[in-house]
């Protein structure tokens, strides 16, 4: 069987993105940035503690900018699972890279940087990073993913903080209640279609 791009893709191709779930979401809000993790929040995967990001102080960003939807396909085994490991929700933010641009670092300089030998840890292809805080000034827009049942998704397009996302979050968990109840129920359902 070979691999196929969730239907939420169609809104990260080409865009430069963060993930997060709806405690440290509310953190940003609060502190008006994203902040690379310099070990005062806690680590969502073993591996994070000795990652890339982490060692060289960076925000972990996504860039589907760089990759063609072939090389994604490639490559989905590396990167599908940040994208619901969130629970009830991932929520990714979109960011303008217009207003990062200077100083994001790319796969390829990370790569450089390594010798290529991935030693501290990253994602080959997808991953970017920032070597400050990015303010909420530089959100472009928000996607909910359901973590239950990946391929319900819903696009909000608003630049800056959204504090009004959490309300979009109960709404979408109300929505899809059925599949937060039931979700295999709901499954065999989607797949009778």
């Amino acid at each position: 069987m070979s691999a196929k791009l969730p239907g939420w893709f169609s809104k990260v191709k080409n865009k430069l993105c963060y993930r997060t779930g709806e405690q440290a979401l509310k953190n940003i809000f609060d502190t008006g940035a994203i902040f690379p993790n310099d070990g005062s929040f806690p680590y969502t995967y073993p591996q994070s503690k000795v990652s890339f990001a982490r060692i060289h102080n960076l925000v972990s960003l996504f860039d589907f900018s760089r990759q063609t939807e072939d090389e994604c396909t490639k490559h989905i085994h590396n990167w599908y699972r940040f994208f619901f490991d969130h629970s009830p929700v991932t929520i990714v933010i979109f960011l303008d890279r217009e207003l990062l641009t200077a100083n994001l670092m790319t796969n390829e300089k990370a790569i450089e940087m390594t010798k290529g030998t991935f030693d501290p840890i990253f994602l080959p292809h997808v991953e970017a990073f920032y070597p400050q805080p990015i303010p909420c000034r530089a959100f472009t827009g928000y996607l909910i993913i359901c973590s239950v049942y990946e391929t319900i998704y819903e696009y909000i397009p608003h630049r800056g903080a959204f504090p009004e996302i959490f309300r979009k979050v109960d709404d979408f968990l109300i929505k899809h209640k059925e599949i937060y109840m039931d979700p295999l129920n709901k499954l065999e359902k989607e797949l009778e279609k």
